[in-house]
Formats: C-alpha cells, sequence, structure tokens
C-alpha cells in the first residue's frame, strides 16, 4: 500500500473544499455586483466569489488562540490606515527608531493579511502554527460568519466604523477605478440603491456595525468598537 504525502493530502482536501464551496455557492440568492461579477448572500450578508470561498475555507480551518487581534472592518471604512496603527503599536519594540520602521518599506497590507482574500483565498489552508504571538489578522468578515474559534476564544477584536456616506462614496468611487475597460462606471443612483439595499461587499452595512456593536456591549473586554471622525480617502 503507498501513503500519499502530506502535499497530496491538503491537495485532496482543498479539492472537496472548493466542490463543496461550488455547490453550496450555486444554490444561493445573486446579484449583480459592483464590479463585473456577481455578489453572492451567504449566512445573511453579499460576498465577491472568490471572497466567500475564502470565508467559507478560514471558517473550517482556522483556529484562533487567546492572543490573537483581529482589526475588522467593512470595506473602504480606513482598514489600511488602522492597519498601519495597530502593526506599529504591537511592534513598537521590534521598530522603535522611526527612520528604521518597516512600515517605510512595506504596505500594510503585507504586514496584515486579510484571512479571506489573502490567507485562506482560493481555498488556500495555510499553516499559521509557526506565527510568533500575538498575531495580528484583518478581515471584512461579518461577526456571525466568524470563525467559531474566534468567537469562543479570547482573543481580542478591533472594529472601526465609518460614516456610511463616506464609505458608499469610498466604494463607489474604488469599484469603478477597478471595472474592466469598456464596461464604463457605475451609475451613481443604482449604486445606492444597492448599498441602501444592503447589496454591496460584506453588507448590509448597517447589519454588519451592529452586530459587532452588540458584541462591544456585551464583552467590552474583547471588542473594541471605534468610530472613525475623519474623512478618509
Amino acid at each position: 500500500m503507498v501513503t500519499p504525502s502530506r502535499s497530496e493530502i491538503e491537495h485532496g482536501t482543498e479539492e472537496v473544499v472548493a466542490q463543496e464551496c461550488e455547490d453550496l455557492i450555486i444554490s444561493l440568492p445573486k446579484e449583480n455586483g459592483w464590479l463585473a461579477s456577481y455578489l453572492y448572500k451567504y449566512q445573511g450578508f453579499w460576498h465577491p466569489v472568490r471572497h466567500l470561498q475564502g470565508i467559507i475555507t478560514c471558517q473550517r480551518h482556522f483556529v484562533a488562540r487567546d492572543s490573537d487581534v483581529f482589526l475588522i472592518t467593512t470595506p473602504k471604512s480606513g482598514t489600511t490606515w488602522l492597519k498601519a496603527i495597530l502593526f506599529t503599536l504591537m511592534n513598537r519594540m521590534q521598530y522603535p527608531i522611526a527612520q528604521d520602521h518597516i512600515l517605510l518599506n512595506k504596505n500594510p497590507h503585507d504586514l496584515v493579511p486579510f484571512l479571506e482574500h489573502r490567507l485562506y483565498v482560493d481555498n488556500q489552508i495555510p499553516d499559521l502554527s509557526s506565527m510568533n504571538s500575538p498575531r495580528l489578522f484583518a478581515t471584512h468578515i461579518p461577526f456571525f460568519s466568524l470563525p467559531k474559534s474566534v468567537q469562543d476564544s479570547g482573543c481580542k477584536v478591533v472594529y472601526l466604523c465609518r460614516n456610511p456616506k463616506d464609505t458608499f462614496v469610498s466604494m463607489w468611487q474604488f469599484t469603478n477605478e477597478l471595472r474592466p475597460q469598456g464596461m464604463g462606471t457605475n451609475s451613481l443612483g443604482e449604486t445606492f440603491d444597492k448599498f441602501c439595499r444592503g447589496v454591496s461587499i460584506a453588507g448590509p452595512f448597517w447589519d454588519h456595525v451592529l452586530d459587532y456593536w452588540k458584541e462591544s456591549k456585551e464583552k467590552p473586554h474583547k471588542v473594541l468598537l471605534s468610530v472613525s471622525s475623519k474623512r478618509l480617502s
């Protein structure tokens, strides 16, 4: 009998997950997205298919540590800005001199990876066991869809909320820049209607915010909710 290698086993697991994701996604409600693809409604929230695959894989395989810190936002709410701040605070002993700081040469998105569209994207199952604690991750995943180990562990959550008007305008401009040439720009009125109906990435906006707000009230030792008072780009 030939024993399969670790890589063969992992590859087989990813194929199973991919098939299960595909079967699930086909059954979900969908609407035209802000880019070229569809948004799919999963556990009450709308996601692009690639992000959704990452969420499902993350739910099944991510194991939280009590020392983990999660930076959570809706898209275009100041995520990059907050990544830079939290990374600097958590690594202030390693990078005490501003002139030599790693953020001068590295993008915050490289230093604080997203769970669903960096680490677990395309059904990847990364080995995170070698990461030193405390680990710092970012995500747009709604509270209800977080891996159970995150909800049940003693890890910390920092949630940033931005004015929904500014969030919408920023997302509208951002997605228009990413739309394929020849498709034109999204209509402001039609896109605003989708945002109000909750059909946006990780939307509905208010449901996303309120779930974390409730957790911050029930578990203030675990969830810190902050409201941005600045107009971010």
